[in-house]
């Protein structure tokens, strides 16, 4: 009888622990989304946008850029063109270089079946200036005006 007892204090504290484990990570994560881009071609004019409500502007943050494309694609690198909109509507834009691919070739990141998934580190430790509705729009900066084989682009915002 004591034995179950222990077991069953047992599975109680970790079902505890793996709920306030699951609940915190969910309090540090600000935004994580991802859009598909237009198909069969995602044209410079048409960004993807991602829009944040920011409420506490003393914590840090870090933001990640994720990209998921084909092994089709035909350059070993992009960049891509992020404006910050922030809520009293003034404006940054950012560059941002996603290397995809070793020198000889061979592709970075995670093979999903036919597609490579990547993240890339954009910001790191900032903090929100002002409190408000905050818009990322992102935009592919290649030489090309229409980019094939980007399948999506995703953003997560979480404190540091």
């Amino acid at each position: 009888m004591e034995a179950k007892n222990k077991l069953s204090v047992f599975c109680l504290a970790l079902c505890g622990t793996v709920w306030l484990t699951a609940s915190s990570c969910q309090r540090s994560t600000l935004l994580n989304k991802t859009f598909d881009t237009p198909q069969p071609a995602w044209a410079y004019h048409e960004p993807v946008c991602f829009d944040l409500m920011v409420e506490d502007t003393t914590l840090p943050y870090d933001v990640t850029f994720s990209l998921k494309h084909t092994r089709n694609f035909e350059w070993m690198n992009a960049f891509f063109l992020i404006t910050t909109v922030f809520p009293d509507m003034n404006t940054t834009i950012d560059t941002l270089e996603c290397v995809l691919a070793m020198p000889d070739g061979r592709w970075l990141g995670s093979r999903l079946g036919k597609y490579r998934s990547l993240g890339f580190l954009y910001k790191q430790h900032i903090r929100f200036p002002m409190p408000g509705q905050y818009r990322f729009e992102v935009r592919h900066a290649m030489r090309n005006d229409s980019l094939q084989n980007i399948n999506s682009v995703g953003l997560q915002i979480r404190r540091s």
